[in-house]
């Protein structure tokens, strides 16, 4: 009976896993919501803002192609004026190509936004505990002191997750400037502490991006020097994080990612880990509101680890218009 009942345990997870790693993963959801400002200059139907978040491309990843090709069969029949990408394109540089070849075929009316997460600054990996790349790792040999430190970050990392800390492990520096130069190239303008104004039809709309938080240099006020008072503002973030800002209450809207809404839902807990941000696991992504602004946390459209559990990529497509409230999903 026991080995029964142990092995119907063995086949659930091993059922549970195999659907968080192939079906979970490619089930993206497109949510639409309408937000509203006393902002004045929108034209009467509003601005569409396509936003995606954290799509953690690799090099080769079959999984990762069914996701694209469920991504663009959603967003075929769509209109949206505004694209609006809020960082971590790559889990490793060898996935940018496929951000890129992505980004190539979104038709903002527009113009496209992009900030810099953690991910696009450096490569993280587990085998950051050996001060390694997961390539190294395989042939590789340790002395007994590495060990021993390897030993104490591992507990750190431990200790670091079940207290839903901020973990970093990176192993390897990304060419960001050369990265946002292909972006440009490709459509996607990418801001780093600055806003530019985005010409619409009755007035005009500001896009202001701020810096990664954990691995750039943030600077809100200089993001928004330029940006008139009155002017209606979109603020792109990879890390909620910059909603603890009080100056972030200028917003009318304030697009980020990071936490990929969890990536795994326990029941009773919450999800797993919200990537070190001030977001709880009840409630690591969707929309808060500070004063005036509102900010949106995506679910995003990858992962760090390669399962998804109880929560589901997402894409959205957000209307930012005057009038009254109507947020919904």
């Amino acid at each position: 009976m026991r080995t029964r009942w142990i092995g119907g345990l063995a086949g659930a997870g091993t059922a549970a896993l195999l659907y968080a790693h192939y079906v979970e993963r490619v089930q993206v959801e497109l949510s639409r919501y309408t937000v509203t400002t006393d902002a004045q200059g929108l034209p009467p139907g509003g601005v569409t803002i396509l936003h995606l978040s954290d799509f953690h491309f690799r090099a080769d990843d079959a999984v990762q192609e069914r996701k694209i090709v469920r991504l663009l069969e959603l967003l075929e029949p769509e209109q949206y004026d505004i694209l609006a990408l809020t960082g971590d394109l790559v889990h490793d540089v060898g996935g940018f190509p496929t951000a890129l070849r992505l980004i190539r075929q979104l038709q903002p009316r527009w113009g496209a936004f992009s900030v810099p997460g953690n991910h696009d600054y450096a490569e993280y990996s587990v085998w950051g505990v050996f001060d390694q790349t997961w390539q190294e790792a395989g042939g590789a040999t340790l002395s007994i002191a590495q060990l021993g430190e390897s030993a104490r970050r591992i507990a750190d990392f431990i200790g670091k997750v079940l207290r839903n800390d901020l973990v970093r492990l990176p192993v390897a520096a990304n060419d960001v400037p050369a990265m946002h130069r292909q972006l440009y190239e490709v459509g996607a303008n990418p801001l780093v502490n600055c806003a530019t104004p985005v010409q619409i039809p009755g007035g005009e709309l500001w896009i202001a991006g701020v810096d990664d938080i954990n691995e750039g240099a943030p600077d809100l006020a200089q993001a928004l020097a330029d940006v008139p008072i009155s002017a209606p503002l979109i603020v792109l973030a990879h890390n909620p994080d910059i909603f603890l800002d009080p100056a972030i209450e200028r917003a009318d809207l304030v697009l980020c990612g990071h936490t990929h809404g969890g990536q795994i839902k326990v029941p009773l807990v919450g999800v797993a880990h919200t990537q070190g941000t001030h977001l709880t696991r009840q409630e690591p992504a969707g929309w808060f509101r500070r004063g005036r602004a509102r900010m949106f946390v995506s679910r995003g459209l990858g992962e760090s680890i390669p399962l998804r559990f109880g929560v589901r990529p997402q894409a959205a497509l957000i209307t930012l218009r005057s009038g009254k409230d109507l947020t919904g999903g």
